[in-house]
């Protein structure tokens, strides 16, 4: 077998691997994403590379992932994609704001159509959890427990190759905790959080911190801006608000949903078979659907003077910074040091988002025309609540798979897992546009 890595190795973004069966003409593109930055880049693949490729799986929906599907299909390839159905729903969401995003950005390179988009979900083979599907290779999909629908795939070739996708070892509001029993010879495992100092709290202490801060701001009359992934990390902190705002832990003020958060709400919703057995509890057995708080609000106003007017909790896209409603707010409130702004995810490098955490204070935002600089004089706060395995939690995950012998460690920056667990496995960190033979 041989793996080529056409993105995510060494960078968190841009996840992108093809394993092919060097005896026969069997090959899966592992993920297909692009990494958003101060530019968008690509996976490193030519058009001869694109052509060769007739199936991807895609792990979930979130573009680091998915983000790459529409410019294949725009060079002509039409692979069969096999991805989960929550998946399918989020991307075709996802994929056309994209579309929408790279034309406001004035992006020419890899440009794509919204009918590029369309023969990705025409192409699309849903597959359920714990069901053998052929990929070509014959293979089985497990929940990774990072967003609705993501997926863990094991491949049976090869004595067994397990990759991870993004992964989460905790149970949250949302989702369960990823499948963790398995047996292979190799594993393909994410590592954004693969460093010793990466140790994330427990939902409950995040969940205090953040009421905590809420609380003071909204007490002195100030405005809180909480920017997130419109898939995932937007969901946990709506339910959690929502939950501390119904106990009167958090004082009772709008929380207004921005983006395309209220979209991603309704395919949550709709695919409520995946979520947690609680979310499918209060859903089926009860009227308590909470996914549709009294306290969540929709700006009515074309120049949000609704929201504006008033100390509030907006919840918006886009997690990094790099886009969306959070520019508006950022231009109104960023200059307000009543306000305050709290980052819950994770910051790659380049990010409006990670500048302001290394402390900059003047930040450009906006596209093209629209693109102008504010200054950062509203308080910063980073509360970790993640979708993603610790550090901790990535060992425990390697250490529980029998018969292992191999480790690729992809999609982090910096990893530290490699100098703890090579004397039992062959670790791997590979380099971008590397292939290797195993």
């Amino acid at each position: 077998m041989k793996l080529t890595f056409y993105g995510a190795a060494g960078e968190v973004g841009r996840s992108c691997f093809l394993l092919e069966d060097e005896n026969t003409s069997k090959n899966l593109l592992l993920d297909c994403g692009i990494k958003l930055g101060e530019r968008t880049e690509y996976p490193l693949l030519s058009e001869s590379e694109i052509t060769k490729i007739k199936n991807i799986f895609i792990s979930h929906a979130h573009l680091d992932h998915s983000g790459y599907l529409p410019h294949i299909f725009a060079a002509g390839a039409k692979p069969n994609v096999f991805l989960t159905k929550p998946t399918r729903d989020l991307i075709s969401v996802l994929l056309s704001d994209y579309r929408r995003i790279q034309e406001e950005k004035g992006e020419q390179e890899n440009k794509f159509k919204q009918k590029d988009v369309d023969n990705v979900l025409k192409l699309t083979n849903i597959v359920e959890f714990n069901t053998k599907v052929n990929t070509p290779f014959e293979s089985m999909l497990y929940n990774a427990g990072h967003v609705l629908g993501s997926a863990i795939i094991r491949i049976n070739d090869h004595n067994g190759i397990v990759y991870t996708g993004d992964i989460c070892m905790r149970n949250t509001r949302t989702l369960e905790a990823c499948h963790r029993d398995f047996s292979a010879e190799t594993l393909i495992m994410e590592s954004t959080y693969g460093a010793k100092e990466d140790v994330i709290p427990s939902y409950k202490e995040s969940g205090t911190k953040l009421v905590a801060s809420i609380n003071e701001t909204i007490n002195k009359g100030g405005h809180v801006l909480i920017p997130s992934f419109a898939v995932g990390r937007a969901q946990e902190i709506l339910l959690t608000l929502d939950d501390y705002m119904r106990s009167g832990a958090l004082v009772k003020t709008k929380i207004f949903v921005e983006g395309m958060i209220n979209k991603a709400m309704r395919i949550y919703r709709h695919n409520a078979y995946y979520a947690s057995d609680d979310i499918k509890k209060r859903i089926l057995m009860s009227e308590d659907d909470p996914f549709k708080s009294k306290f969540f609000h929709i700006s009515r106003n074309k120049d949000r003077k609704d929201v504006l007017s008033e100390p509030c909790i907006v919840v918006s896209t886009s997690g990094m910074l790099t886009g969306g409603p959070i520019h508006f707010y950022l231009s109104k409130l960023a200059n307000d040091p009543k306000n305050k702004l709290i980052f819950v995810g994770y910051q790659a490098e380049g990010t409006p988002g990670r500048k302001i955490l290394n402390g900059e204070k003047k930040v450009k935002i906006g596209y093209s025309a629209q693109e102008h600089e504010i200054e950062i004089n509203i308080q910063i706060e980073n509360i970790r609540m993640s979708g993603h395995a610790d550090y901790n939690e990535l060992l425990q995950f390697i250490k529980g798979i029998k018969n292992l012998k191999r480790v690729f460690l992809i999609h982090g920056e910096k990893t530290d897992l490699k100098e703890t667990l090579e004397n039992k496995y062959e670790i791997i960190v590979p380099k971008l546009g590397e292939n290797i033979s195993f």
